[in-house]
Order: C-alpha cells, then structure tokens, then sequence
C-alpha cells in the first residue's frame, strides 16, 4: 500500500508572530558563504537549528551573534599581540648603530621598502634567516653584504 508524501514543510507556519529571522541551511549556507554541511555542524554546536518534522530551520540570530562574537575575540587577541611586540619608529637609526642586527621579515620589508617575498627571498640567498622557536630572523648586516655585492662597477 503506496501512502502519499506528506506535504513539504511550510516555514511561514512556524514563523507567523515571531519577530526572528529563520532560513533552511542551503539558504544559510548560501548566505554566510558556507559549505553546506560546515553550515550544519555550525549551526548544531552553537544549537541555532530548530529541528522540524524532516527537516531544520535555522535562527540566524543566533549565527550572527556567534559571528559577531568570534569577531571580538580575534579583535581582542590581536590588539594583545599588537601591544606585546613592539613597533619601531627609528627602526633604521637603531640597525644603523648596532642596537638591533635582526629584524622579522615585514619589519626588514618596510626597512628595504621591499615586498615581503622579495625581502624573503632576498634572506634566503644571502644565508641571513635564523629561526627561533618559530620566530623567523633576518641578519640585516648579511642583507646589507648582499645587497652590496652586485654594485656595479
């Protein structure tokens, strides 16, 4: 005996009166930008799916301030980051006394006025990248031999 399907669900049933905002997730997904299922597993941890009869509808409050929230925390974790290393304004005046003989590789990007891959490459050749527990260093006296050696004549 064949029964018939039952009707799809209807999502303005369940939303009339309600002052949220409800998607399916492939319209989420297509929404935040999201794989389909990285959207599901998202909206299941964070427990923002409103499971139906066969079917979920998701409170995209609740995604947006999940979001939002994420946000402030790399905000916040950058600013820390950003106040324990220090920024040099007399970066040259400081290599040019001796006070500092290795720089990060953007801080002897900005120095040179090179790009970052350039000023990479330019360590890499010259044999002046030293790395530290996972702090890359640049020899700026080597970038400067290098750098010299193809003045020309």
């Amino acid at each position: 005996m064949n029964r018939p399907k039952p009707p799809p669900v209807d999502l303005d049933k369940y939303c009339e009166g309600r002052s949220r905002n409800f998607v399916s997730y492939q319209d989420g997904a297509r929404m935040y930008g999201m794989s389909y299922w990285g959207f599901v597993r998202l909206c299941q941890e964070i427990e923002a799916n409103i499971p139906l009869r066969k079917t979920s509808i998701v409170d995209t409050e609740i995604v947006d301030a999940y979001i939002e929230s994420l946000a402030d925390e790399n905000t916040e974790k950058k600013e820390k980051v950003d106040m324990a290393r220090k920024k040099y304004e007399d970066l040259e005046d400081l290599i040019k006394l001796g006070k500092k003989k290795y720089v990060r590789i953007a801080e002897g990007a900005e120095l040179y006025s090179v790009g970052l891959h350039t000023f990479e490459s330019w360590g890499k050749d010259a044999g002046a990248i030293r790395k530290v527990k996972g702090v890359v260093l640049v020899n700026t006296e080597k970038i400067d031999r290098f750098i010299e050696s193809f003045a020309e004549d």
